[in-house]
């Protein structure tokens, strides 16, 4: 068994030992580690350098395309393994996390796509805890999974039909904003999603995160709803569904494909938009509130 590590480093020479040290302790058999750094003026690639010398990992690098084409760029480029991984440079994973998600993914058929997913501890920058939970369990469907991503990418571990599925997607030629949020949607789609409620990692945050933990409370849902009015998610929704129709939409499944065409086109038709206000979405009263709103206001 192969499970292949899939690490984007930019800039991140400050806690980037620390992640290999833990990516090198799992206790998961045949891991390997595959490193795009993405143009790092730091010290990152000298250390990813070293570690290589040392028969400890692989790495090449690359122009700077932001974190989200940099791990589409990643995984196109990452040949063959039974599992794959997606990580971040600055957090550190239990000794355990790969080992637990394998088995909760051995069971499913290996021709269906599956991906792994889960919770997370977020920590300050000294890994000292800020909360032993960042999430809470939602639907795994295609329906929420088109609103709103289940966890971060660094839980994220996949089998090998579902990297095939996830590299039809030309992030190039389409665009792409967010790596694990697109993964999350294209596997919800075609094939299955298991959520682990249990943190199996620390979650760093510190002032040089590019994605970090949300403002909770009021405050964070303020922020957000700003950002869907007329900040850089407006319409980001809408826009990921064209996507997600121009790459797959000849392969999906009837309802699967008018739900698409619903997030896609429900400002030019009232009928989608009709039936997107209609949807049986499980999400706190104050999301779904936020998503009637949006749609409304052609926002979402």
């Amino acid at each position: 068994m192969k499970i292949l590590i899939l690490l984007s480093s930019c800039n991140g020479a400050r806690f980037l030992p620390e992640q290999l040290d833990s990516l090198l302790a799992q206790r998961a058999r045949g891991v390997e580690i595959l490193d795009r750094d993405d143009g790092s003026t730091d010290e990152s690639r000298a250390i990813l350098e070293r570690y290589r010398r040392d028969g400890k990992l692989r790495w090449y690098g690359g122009e700077n395309l932001g974190p989200a084409r940099s791990f589409w760029q990643l995984l196109h480029d990452s040949g063959d393994a039974d599992y794959y991984a997606f990580c971040d440079q600055d957090d550190v994973w239990d000794a355990d996390k790969l080992e637990i998600a394998v088995s909760a993914l051995s069971g499913i058929d290996p021709e269906l796509p599956a991906l792994y997913c889960g919770d997370v501890r977020v920590t300050d920058a000294a890994l000292r805890p800020v909360s032993d939970h960042m999430l809470r369990d939602m639907p795994t469907d295609y329906s929420h999974a088109l609103v709103k991503n289940i966890a971060p990418g660094c839980t994220f571990v996949f089998n090998r039909a579902a990297k095939k599925l996830l590299c039809r997607y030309d992030a190039e030629k389409l665009g792409i904003e967010l790596h694990d949020w697109l993964a999350f949607q294209i596997i919800s789609c075609f094939g299955k999603v298991v959520f682990d409620p249990q943190p199996h990692m620390s979650y760093r945050q510190h002032g040089d995160n590019v994605i970090g933990a949300a403002a909770s409370g009021l405050q964070g849902r303020l922020r957000k709803l700003n950002a869907f009015w007329s900040g850089d998610k407006r319409g980001s929704r809408a826009r990921n569904a064209v996507r997600l129709e121009q790459a797959y939409g000849d392969a999906m499944a009837p309802d699967a494909r008018m739900l698409t065409a619903d997030f896609a086109h429900y400002r030019e038709e009232p009928r989608r938009k009709r039936r997107m206000l209609r949807l049986k979405l499980r999400l706190p009263r104050a999301d779904r509130a936020a998503f009637h709103f949006l749609v409304r206001f052609n926002r979402l």
